[in-house]
């Protein structure tokens, strides 16, 4: 009869004992790999974003800078007083002004539409002239971070101590405040005002009814209004009157007169 032998125990491998640091550590690591791996994938072909450029300051090359805003050039008037020859400089139109012509421009509004259409007519007319050579027009791309035009040429005319050229009137009041000479254009236009005293004669053509009972309204060559007594029926005609009395306006003067 054979002899049992013993059954030996199998002996379990020892698994060393990590860490827990260590532990971790090591599934710190692994998220942030799977993450990257993550963002790899889902856009393997994305470029990192490009930074944009830095916006310049730089100020324009000319002979007596002046920044021209938008307003002036959809009013058009800069066009003959540079043909005139009373205006000489350098007429600055920065690069953010045709971007706002051009938004105009492209406007579904009709009336606003033509405005930015002219405002670029006459863009490409003051480049052109050859009527006042002591003019020069620069188109420029100085920028600055403001996000408005307004506030962009504020800041500009300031920071190169130049002028801004303009028939804003809020931005005049704005750009004085703030310590920057303003070229009003109309300004000029009242400077250039006729200059009447009661007892003068001028000759002007009623071309509508006024207000007050008989009375009838001309206006003079450079827009100002002449109201004449007794000439309500006399619309279409030309007559000589006498200047009575002027009052002076917020828009200007206006004169009162009677047939001679």
């Amino acid at each position: 009869m054979g002899v049992m032998k013993k059954a030996i125990p199998e002996k379990k491998p020892v698994v060393p004992t990590l860490p827990p640091t260590f532990t971790r550590e090591l599934a710190r690591e692994i998220v942030k790999n799977l993450a990257a791996f993550g963002r790899l994938t889902a856009k393997p072909f994305q470029r990192d974003p490009q930074p944009h450029p830095p916006k310049t300051e730089e100020k324009p090359v000319g002979e007596f800078p002046i920044l021209v805003d938008t307003s002036v050039l959809i009013d058009g008037r800069i066009t003959p007083i540079v043909n005139s020859g009373f205006f000489s400089g350098t007429l600055v139109i920065l690069q953010f002004v045709l971007g706002e012509l051009q938004h105009i421009a492209d406007s579904d509004d009709s009336l606003r539409r033509a405005k930015g259409r002219r405002g670029l007519d006459v863009v490409n007319t003051l480049r052109r002239q050859r009527a006042n050579p002591r003019v020069k027009t620069l188109i420029s791309s100085s920028d600055s971070q403001e996000k408005e035009v307004d506030q962009k040429l504020v800041r500009l005319g300031k920071l190169w101590s130049i002028p801004i050229l303009t028939v804003d009137f809020n931005l005049a009041q704005v750009a004085r405040a703030s310590g920057v000479r303003v070229m009003n254009i109309n300004d000029l236009a009242q400077a250039l005002k006729l200059a009447l005293i009661p007892g003068e004669e001028l000759t002007v053509k009623i071309t509508h009814p006024g207000r007050e009972r008989m009375q009838g309204v001309g206006y003079l060559t450079d827009g100002t209004m002449v109201v004449v007594e007794d000439t309500k029926e006399r619309v279409g005609q030309e007559v000589v009157a006498v200047i009575t009395k002027v009052h002076q306006s917020p828009g200007g003067q206006l004169f009162f007169a009677r047939i001679k």
